[in-house]
Formats: structure tokens, sequence, C-alpha cells
């Protein structure tokens, strides 16, 4: 595995080939800022396969370094992970939304980096399988129906705070108790999303997939949030408890931000997506089980605030055609 190492530490520079020996690796490249960084990453004869980033470099540092890489042709879904101080929470939170998959905390041992690297290696296969989709691509010149499942996860091309779903785990397992009562974690899912999927190519629904993600990012409107698109027009989000807006108001923002989109399908019938939230929670105070048991209370939150929206909608077609049968 060809691995990059950039650390503005002398003692890690030295320490690194040592840690990644004992694991396995026996060789790795190392630089010592950002610009030396992406200098080898251009002039290297292969694509390095995995990613090593400090955050805390002068000039520019890991989450810069980490933007760049991302634009630079072959490098979009690398394996990168981030060394932070145990408390630069917010800087850990600006990575993963730059790009970054990972992330230990200093001092860090042997085993740790090692397990991370080969779980890194293992997840990038997995998420090179998993289908992109880009909003901006060529338009389809006949219809087609999307090549892959309503309820597959799906990358997203061109948008902010977008993260894969491992990466979003990797990032809730690792956060401290200390920091879990600051953090809000919901999810968002499309509106009757099973008919609209139906009646989308693979380029409308990528359309219409990139509309909510920004509207999410508009609505919530802090640096600090990620999002992942877990299936079945859903998004799994968490962000700062600071700057979550009232969550009755949430749904209602992002419909006014959707209706102004102006997203539409290929013909040029304008989209009508309207979008759920379920109640924000904080994240289980479980380290082992958080992931898991987190992300199933978001998803069984979503899953009965669309059910009583279904149940009010049901209830308003009744009333209007009583409303009509008294009129006639």
């Amino acid at each position: 595995m060809r691995i990059l190492a950039v650390d503005d530490d002398h003692f890690i520079r030295e320490l690194l080939p040592l840690v990644f020996a004992e694991a396995g690796i026996p060789s790795i490249d190392i630089a010592a800022s950002g610009s030396e960084a992406l200098e080898m990453i251009r002039e290297a004869p292969k694509l390095y396969e995995f990613l090593l980033l400090d955050i805390m470099m002068p000039e520019m540092d890991g989450i810069e370094l980490c933007q760049r890489v991302r634009r630079i042709p072959g490098y979009r879904d690398t394996p990168i992970l981030m060394l932070t101080a145990k408390t630069d929470i917010a800087s850990i939170e600006q990575a993963f939304a730059a790009g970054a998959n990972d992330y230990v905390t200093k001092p860090f041992d042997v085993k740790e980096i090692a397990n991370r690297v080969h779980v890194a290696q293992r997840l990038f296969q997995s998420a090179q399988a998993t289908p992109l989709l880009d909003p901006h691509g060529v338009t389809e010149a006949a219809p087609q129906v999307p090549d892959f499942a309503l309820e597959d996860s799906v990358r997203l091309a061109h948008t902010e705070h977008m993260v894969l779903p491992f990466s979003l785990g990797n990032y809730l397992s690792q956060l401290e108790r200390n920091h879990l009562g600051a953090r809000v974690v919901f999810a968002a899912r499309i509106d009757h999303v099973g008919p609209f999927f139906a009646s989308c190519t693979s380029h409308e629904f990528a359309i219409a997939l990139t509309e909510v993600a920004d509207a999410l990012a508009e609505v919530i409107a802090c640096p600090e949030l990620l999002m992942a698109y877990d299936g079945n027009g859903t998004f799994l989000c968490i962000t700062s408890q600071d700057s979550m807006p009232s969550w009755p108001e949430i749904e209602k923002s992002l419909t006014k931000v959707l209706q102004q989109s102006g997203a539409v399908y290929d013909d040029g019938r304008p989209m009508k997506i309207t979008v759920s939230v379920g109640g924000p929670m904080p994240p289980n105070a479980s380290r082992t089980k958080r992931v898991r048991k987190t992300f199933d209370r978001a998803l069984d939150r979503i899953d009965r605030r669309q059910k009583l929206k279904l149940q009010e909608e049901a209830a308003e077609r009744a009333t209007q055609r009583m409303l009509k049968g008294l009129t006639v």
C-alpha cells in the first residue's frame, strides 16, 4: 500500500515509519508541510492509496490540505486519516466536512494506527462500488431507470458537508463523552420517496438528492454540519446543539428553500420535493454501541414523523371531501 504521511513535527515524522513498519507496512513517504505533500502527490508515479494528515500545521493546515487533495483527479475517495489533539473537536468536524474519513488523537499507539489503515482500505474498496451521482453530468439521451435501488447508499458529487456513511460513523464513535451533549443527530427524508424515485432517471434523482443536501446545509447553516446519504431518500445528520434551528420550523424552512430551488426534471417539468425531519436527539452514550443505536433511533424518529404526516394528509383530504359534499 502506498502511504503518504504529512506532519510538521520532526519527532512524529521519525516515529511514523517505525509505527507502520511494526504494523507490517515497511515503507511510507513523509512530507513536512502541506505544500510539500501536494508536490509529492503531483509528481508521484502512482496514486497514493492512503493519506495521513496532521490537522495543526503552519501555513497550510491539514483541513485545507484535505480539501485540495480531494480536488486532485484520482483522490476523490482515497482514505484520509487525520491526526489531531484530543480536545480539537471543532477542527475534527471541519476535517470530516473537507473530506476526511477518520481520525486518531495524539498520543496514538501502533495497534490503533494499523487497525485504522486496514479498516480504511476495506471500506475504500466498498466505497468504490457505490454509485457516484453527478447532478451536473450529461442528461441521458433517452430516459432510463436508475441503475441502483432506492435503498442503496450513493455518493453525491458537488455537495458540501457530505461524507460517506462509514466516515460519519467513525466520527460519531470517537466523540468523547464530554462532547456528546453539544451534538445532536437527526434524519431527514424525501416525502413519498418511493413514487418519486420511480419517476426519476439517475440524473434526475441526483438533482433531487443534491437539492435536499444543499437545502439542509442552508437551513442548518453550521460549518460543523456533517451529513451522509443512507439510501431510501434519507440523510443522517450531525451538527452542533447551539446551531440547530427550532425543530418544528426546520421542515417549513426546507420546504421554502426547495420551492425556490428551481429543480426540474430533464424534460423541464418542475420537481415538487418536500422533506420530513425527525426530532433531533443527542448521540447514544455507549461508545461500543453508539453508532448503530444512535442511527437506529434517528431512523425510527423519521419513520414516525412521516407516518404522522401521512395521517394528517389523509385527514385533510377527508375534510376537503366533506366540505365539497356540503357545497353540492
